[in-house]
């Protein structure tokens, strides 16, 4: 089917909380950066699980249903199938399903790295300068405890990445790991990722990518890219919650490389983890049994499996065009409308295309703050207002302590508006009547 065709209506009905109706009418749902509606082959897939074969895994147990649970989640087509795991690398493009760790969300899969990684005196992570939360803290917890130093590149006037200082900051050769978002959060940008491996490689260091914002919304090849470690969460990609997926390459996982200065050790070790033991020692498995400690979340990793096969049907390009497309038309009618009055205006490169799913926006005008909350109560419109784990951007960029303001003048907030394939154009012009009604409401217009 051609991407001109493209129609959400076709996928709409697989929802049933778009069924749903309050005041006699349906959900909007504009907040799929922070998650996803889930489709019913996927809550089919959960619900299977805890039904048909609610058991553990064949590495504990080794009867009917452990031997179901084993097929849906580790079968590597050699059993007449595909399971999860190598469904996921298919998913990617990596080279092995053993390449596939899973975890409990992307945050859990960026601790992993930063606490498994072997950083040595006077190493370097290099962020952006508008991380999310979970690709911040777990650096700065390091370079608080001495082990590692924290530095930023950050985006250039057209609110892109800049390359040049990015490859001056590398030239200085104190740059370890490099670990970016794929695409933010916070204004729906993505960096020139196979540019910045590149160039990272040439200098010496690995790269983590969180992916959570990109994997759900664009094909994603990590052979084709090069990189060492990449990130994301099920939950944004209409799958299960807790579980997410950290991709390391093989001999970044690989146990006969112990002792390598880049090999990635397990952060977390216990039940599950391992080879043998006595009082005094142990042994670990290798990859991935070796990294997932303790009883698997069975129902999301069975789900996964549905999951990836879901968007697939779909097509990763078909989506991203499709959010093109609303970015487009939602952009166009919010500038037209507000644009040229001081107080509105969209973060991140002026070009909608190159914003992704996500529209994030300032209202700079006194009390305004619940745009949010009123949205839903008048129209069942659901977006994201705050600063979206991204604390330390707005901090720099408006002074600590910004949401508190001590006069009308400094009132401000932040919403952000984020589709997903099942979004549709009418959504997004009802989403523009309600917000100009609030505003005519506030005086703002």
């Amino acid at each position: 089917m051609k991407d001109s065709a493209f129609s959400p209506d076709a996928y709409r009905n697989d929802f049933p909380s778009l069924r749903r109706k309050r005041d006699g009418k349906g959900p909007i749902y504009l907040d799929n950066a922070c998650t996803t509606l889930t489709p019913q082959p996927v809550i089919d897939a959960m619900t299977e699980y805890y039904t048909d074969f609610p058991g553990c895994g064949g590495r504990r147990s080794h009867h009917w249903f452990a031997g179901e649970v084993t097929r849906r989640v580790e079968a590597d087509g050699t059993m007449g199938g595909k399971g999860s795991r190598r469904l996921i690398a298919d998913f990617l493009n990596a080279r092995s399903e053993k390449e596939i760790l899973f975890t409990l969300n992307t945050t859990h899969a960026i601790n992993a790295v930063a606490l498994g990684f072997n950083f040595r005196p006077g190493d370097t992570v290099l962020l952006t300068d508008r991380e999310h939360n979970s690709n911040l803290i777990p650096w700065l917890r390091l370079q608080n405890a001495g082990r590692l130093r924290v530095d930023h590149v950050p985006m250039n006037a057209a609110e892109e990445f800049d390359i040049d200082l990015y490859e001056q900051k590398l030239k200085g050769g104190k740059v370890r790991l490099v670990s970016m978002a794929y695409t933010s959060n916070m204004t729906g940008y993505t960096i020139p990722a196979a540019e910045i491996i590149r160039l990272a490689h040439q200098y010496g260091a690995r790269v983590l990518l969180d992916a959570a914002q990109t994997v759900p919304h664009q094909a994603v090849d990590v052979q084709d890219l090069d990189a060492d470690f990449l990130a994301f969460s099920l939950h944004k990609m209409c799958g299960p919650r807790g579980l997410g997926v950290l991709y390391a390459k093989a001999e970044l996982l690989d146990k006969a490389a112990s002792g390598s200065a880049d090999r990635l050790e397990p952060a977390i070790v216990g039940g599950g983890t391992v080879e043998d033991a006595t009082y005094d020692a142990y042994s670990l498995l290798g990859a991935p049994d070796g990294f997932e400690a303790g009883i698997p979340n069975y129902s999301a990793e069975v789900a996964a499996g549905a999951t990836v096969r879901y968007l697939g049907e779909i097509g990763l390009d078909r989506i991203a065009a499709h959010e093109r497309r609303l970015n487009d038309f939602l952009t166009g009618e919010l500038l037209d409308r507000y644009g040229d009055l001081g107080w509105f205006r969209i973060f991140g490169p002026a070009d909608p295309a190159k914003r992704s799913g996500v529209l994030s926006f300032e209202v700079h005008r006194p009390n305004s703050t619940g745009i949010a909350t009123e949205l839903d109560r008048k129209n069942n419109i659901m977006i994201r207002d705050g600063v979206f784990c991204v604390h330390s951007y707005f901090n720099a960029r408006y002074g600590q302590g910004w949401i508190r303001p001590r006069s009308h003048k400094e009132h401000r907030m932040i919403y952000r508006a984020s589709f997903y394939f099942y979004n549709t154009i009418e959504e997004c012009r009802a989403f523009v009547e309600t917000l100009d009604e609030i505003f005519t409401e506030r005086c703002y217009i």
